[in-house]
């Protein structure tokens, strides 16, 4: 008995993780997408998107949005060649006209790797008392 409920608590420590990484990515997406003005119908920013979900026992999050958004951002650097630069045409003096507009796997990848170090070592003695607790209301209530 000990240890399905040590199962069910590491179970219930993981998806809690998994939506609040799914809530913080999110976040994260939406500011970088902001902050860069990737905006030009609002639909991207509108379309993310997340949930969580079972596979079996496995507890999973999946990430959602609208596919073009990706595509502004892989061809962001291949606009700006072909452009005349006036001001080194006229006055000799370079613009920089390399923009970022990676949005989505700096914020992506650098959150992976954070949520795999919060499973692995975020379970700490008060938050197997919290875990208790909330398990315990969920057999009193069913």
């Amino acid at each position: 008995m000990r240890s399905q409920e040590s199962e069910e608590l590491k179970l219930l420590f993981i998806e809690e993780e998994l939506s609040q990484h799914g809530e913080w990515l999110a976040d994260v997406l939406t500011e970088a997408i902001e902050k860069r003005k990737l905006r030009q119908t609002d639909s991207l920013l509108h379309s993310i998107d997340y949930d969580s979900f079972h596979e079996g026992k496995n507890p999973g999050v999946k990430f959602s949005f609208l596919s073009y958004g990706r595509a502004v951002d892989i061809s962001a650097y291949k606009r700006n060649r072909h452009k005349v630069n006036t001001m080194e045409v006229v006055w000799g003096q370079k613009q920089n006209t390399m923009k970022k507009k990676n949005w989505y796997a700096r914020n992506m990848y650098s959150g992976y790797y954070k949520l795999v170090s919060r499973i692995m070592y975020g379970l700490s003695d008060h938050e197997i008392e919290r875990l208790k607790g909330i398990l315990a209301n969920r057999k009193a209530t069913s």
